[in-house]
């Protein structure tokens, strides 16, 4: 196997939800999921177009029930590319928590990044804990004019230190349903017909954001966090961090809050196109992004193969 230097290896940022995970919305259009004695993880997803067989993980199920499946050739072809030298990262909006619970079956990678790009834990083969990494502080002081530090997170909402800590009150205030459960850079708000609360007057709240704050969408909610975090300006340091060049630059992804980070890369590969405002992103730059032809497993699968081809 070819070694790669600095100058020759790539960088893969990776989002989690809909780009390596998939769940049944989506997977009982593609094919079935069904149990497989046979296989060391015991279910797998059966194909309806190929009838191919694929081994999956189930990922513990959400607070709401949702349960979402990684396949093990996906894992497979992720081993593959960081044995040959390039960098992954993992970049997720979700919450700590859910990154901590979801990470026995999840890739290994080179860092992990969740709350948006809010917090980056850097893999050490060095660290003395259970996770081998380490959160990176100098990233994270950069938010804590804003999010106030990473200890706030022990204190009831009602007692943070912030101005995102202020907004998310006034916006409670105002009997919209946040969630900071878990979250020490943003919150999460979304709109709720049935509580009188629409998506136009969520823009409309989101507008009034103070300038030391912005908000994207993901999985059809908002969340808000500093102005000095997000997916885009996360990757942004990691590419310094790892010390390669946009050029050698990829990820993948899938959904709006994506999209800044992917503007920044050499290239960005979707398994799959979840929201309009994704596909104007697509349709803009074709040139830019990379749709696979199918979606669901086979998408990401498709997308990794296309990534180590270019990696090769």
């Amino acid at each position: 196997m070819a070694t790669t230097t600095n100058a020759t290896r790539n960088l893969i940022f990776c989002d989690i939800d809909g780009t390596i995970a998939h769940y049944p919305d989506i997977l009982t259009t593609l094919g079935k999921i069904i149990p497989s004695p046979e296989s060391t993880t015991g279910i797998a997803f059966e194909d309806k177009e190929s009838g191919q067989r694929y081994d999956i993980l189930a990922f513990p199920p959400s607070s709401t029930g949702l349960q979402g499946y990684i396949s093990v050739h996906t894992l497979e072809l992720i081993r593959d590319l960081r044995r040959q030298g390039h960098v992954f990262v993992i970049i997720s909006g979700a919450r700590y928590s859910t990154i901590m619970e979801r990470l026995p079956y999840l890739p290994q990678a080179d860092a992990y990044v969740v709350e948006n790009g809010g917090r980056i834990f850097l893999t050490d083969s060095r660290a003395l804990t259970a996770l081998p990494a380490s959160e990176d502080m100098k990233w994270r002081e950069t938010h804590n004019e804003v999010a106030g530090s990473v200890h706030e997170v022990s204190k009831p909402i009602a007692e943070r230190q912030g101005p995102l800590w202020d907004v998310y009150r006034s916006l409670k205030d105002g009997q919209w349903p946040v969630d900071a459960r878990s979250y020490t850079t943003e919150f999460r708000v979304k709109a709720t017909p049935s509580l009188g609360k629409t998506e136009e007057m969520l823009c409309e709240a989101l507008g009034k954001l103070p300038s030391t704050m912005t908000s994207s969408y993901n999985l059809g909610s908002a969340d808000v966090y500093p102005a000095t975090s997000g997916k885009d300006l996360a990757a942004a340091y990691l590419m310094k961090h790892f010390d390669v060049a946009t050029d050698r630059s990829f990820c993948m992804c899938d959904d709006d809050n994506d999209m800044a980070m992917a503007k920044l890369m050499a290239h960005a590969y979707l398994p799959g196109v979840t929201a309009a405002s994704v596909q104007q992103c697509v349709d803009a730059d074709p040139a830019k992004f990379t749709v696979s032809p199918q979606g669901g497993f086979v998408g990401t699968h498709q997308a990794l193969e296309a990534i180590l081809k270019r990696s090769r």
